[in-house]
């Protein structure tokens, strides 16, 4: 992340959303205000150099922004003379989300220091080995790695894994971060990078023939990280009342659609036993092992009603775990 991205980043969330930055206009921001919101974020991080270059403000400066700003997410700030900066309509993309969501996590991370005692995050399992900047430049440069792997048995039965593959993609998922990797043995791969990494190095050899990826398209019908090659199938799930809320704002997969919300939406008690309270979701995914602990994660909350034989998969690991409490 440069000066330049962040500056660009809180003039869009300054004009998007002016009252968080105490501007109350009508929904317009004028200059000055603009200019003494990014002058107080400045000031509020006046020994951090990412911050630098907040206050080169100009109204010049600020143009050109809104040029990049367009060009880089499709979004449009206008500007009304004696009124101020405005939008007239904010389109939350899903490009526009994954920046602000990236941006935001990326900050939570360059403060974590100074903003440790108000802030609590997860423990990720990362590999000291790994330094995650020097490998994106590499999946970027399409330069090889070198490793070696200690398969555990959920890898891959216990199998040691070693040589040069194409970096492809990072995914985090779990407090974990994972590596999709490719040479032509093991095809793509991915390694967990946390202690199976026995050893590892980004070399400065460029991939013979750098194959192309595409992370939503590779994970387009998975939830989490595991491919298992099994056929993707709309999958029905009822979910009670209260947790319809929450899936519906936090969706299982990306391919959800709501089937029928619950008859009674808000109900001070939670009667399982009512019809009423349940709402349909369906998903289009490979019913595999994450798909099942996602449904065991909610507990009471969901219950898969089909395909039967889906259904039937999760009947028969509930028995199984119900077998260790008698």
């Amino acid at each position: 992340m440069t000066p330049e991205f962040l500056r660009r980043y809180y003039i869009l969330r300054i004009v998007s959303n002016p009252k968080v930055y105490g501007i109350e206009k009508n929904g317009f921001v004028p200059l000055i205000d603009l200019q003494n919101a990014l002058d107080q974020l400045r000031m509020d991080n006046i020994d951090d150099p990412l911050y630098a270059k907040l206050n080169h403000s100009s109204q010049k400066t600020i143009n050109r922004d809104l040029d990049k700003i367009k060009s880089y997410y499709q979004t449009v700030i206008s500007y009304k003379r004696n009124y101020g900066y405005f939008m007239d309509d904010l389109e939350m993309t899903e490009a526009l989300q994954e920046v602000y969501e990236k941006t935001e996590i990326y900050l939570l991370h360059h403060h974590a220091h100074s903003w440790k005692d108000h802030i609590t995050t997860s423990r990720s399992s990362l590999s000291f080995q790994i330094e995650l900047v020097p490998l994106i430049h590499a999946i970027e440069q399409q330069l090889l790695v070198e490793l070696e792997y200690q398969g555990w048995y959920d890898d891959n039965g216990f199998q040691d894994i070693t040589g040069f593959f194409q970096p492809l993609h990072l995914k985090e998922i779990n407090d974990a971060w994972y590596l999709v990797a490719h040479n032509a043995k093991y095809g793509h791969y991915v390694f967990c990078l946390d202690d199976r990494i026995e050893a590892f190095k980004i070399t400065k050899q460029q991939v013979k023939n750098p194959i192309a990826f595409n992370a939503f398209e590779y994970y387009k019908n998975v939830i989490g990280i595991l491919k298992t090659g099994m056929l993707p199938e709309w999958i029905h799930i009822e979910v009670a009342n209260h947790h319809f809320k929450y899936l519906t704002t936090n969706p299982l997969h990306h391919s959800q659609e709501v089937v029928v919300e619950p008859k009674a939406m808000d109900t001070p008690e939670l009667d399982y036993t009512n019809p009423d309270i349940w709402g349909e979701l369906k998903v289009y995914i490979e019913p595999n092992y994450e798909f099942l602990m996602t449904i065991f994660k909610y507990n009471l909350w969901v219950r898969v009603v089909s395909p039967l034989h889906v259904k039937d998969f999760v009947k028969h690991h509930l028995e199984l775990m119900m077998a260790y409490y008698k």
